[in-house]
C-alpha cells in the first residue's frame, strides 16, 4: 500500500470522528459572525470618520495642510 493510500485512509477515519454541526448550530454560529463582522465594521467606520475629522478639522490647519483628502505631494 502506497503512502498516499495509507494516508487517505487515515484522513476517512478521522472524518469519522469528526462532530459534524447540526442546523441549528450552524446557524447559531453563522449570524454569531456575522454580528461580529457587523460590530466590528462600524466601529472601524466610527474610528476612521472620527481620525478624518480629527486630522482635518485640528491637526491639519495646524500644520498649515488645507485639506486632507486629495492632498499631493506637493503642499
Amino acid at each position: 500500500m502506497s503512502k498516499f493510500w495509507l494516508f487517505l485512509s487515515s484522513v476517512m477515519q478521522e472524518s469519522k470522528k469528526v462532530k459534524w454541526p447540526n442546523k441549528k448550530e450552524a446557524m447559531t454560529s453563522t449570524l454569531i459572525v456575522l454580528a461580529i463582522i457587523i460590530f466590528v465594521s462600524l466601529y472601524l467606520f466610527i474610528a476612521d470618520y472620527g481620525l478624518l475629522n480629527l486630522f482635518s478639522k485640528v491637526i491639519y490647519p495646524i500644520i498649515g495642510i488645507k485639506s486632507g483628502l486629495g492632498t499631493s505631494a506637493s503642499q
